[in-house]
């Protein structure tokens, strides 16, 4: 016997970073490792070193606005000047993350539209009870 589980509704989860909290409707984690590859004296080829590059997390979602949303955009750029950050993710950890690039939008209506991409070379980890 089989059972399922059906999901209704989907909220947005709040993910801090840095100093806001990002109610979160869409994540991405993507990560690419480089593969350098030689060709051999009878044409065929090999790999001779490989790496992988930095863990890239995108997010989006709502930020509700405490303040006035030049604040929020005053302490974003210097939060991308290079200050590391932990972000926790549905019970994944993101350690010594840095910001590379966010996108805000004034909604006018109480909340700032934004998005985050994040890059990271920690090993993520779960969260431990």
């Amino acid at each position: 016997m089989s059972s399922s589980a059906v999901i209704s509704r989907n909220e947005a989860y709040p993910v801090t970073v840095g100093y806001c909290t990002l109610f979160c409707d869409r994540f991405k984690a993507s990560a690419v490792k480089v593969i350098n590859e030689e060709t051999t004296v009878n044409s065929g080829s090999i790999f001779t070193s490989s790496g992988l590059r930095a863990l890239r997390l995108e997010l989006s979602g709502r930020i509700y606005n405490e303040n006035s949303p030049l604040d929020l955009l005053f302490r974003l750029s210097n939060e991308i000047q290079g200050q590391t950050f932990t972000i926790e993710y549905k019970g994944l950890i993101f350690s010594d993350c840095v910001m590379q690039k966010y996108e805000v939008t004034d909604s006018g209506k109480g909340w700032t539209e934004g998005s985050f991409t994040l890059l990271t070379h920690s090993a993520v980890r779960e969260v431990t009870p």
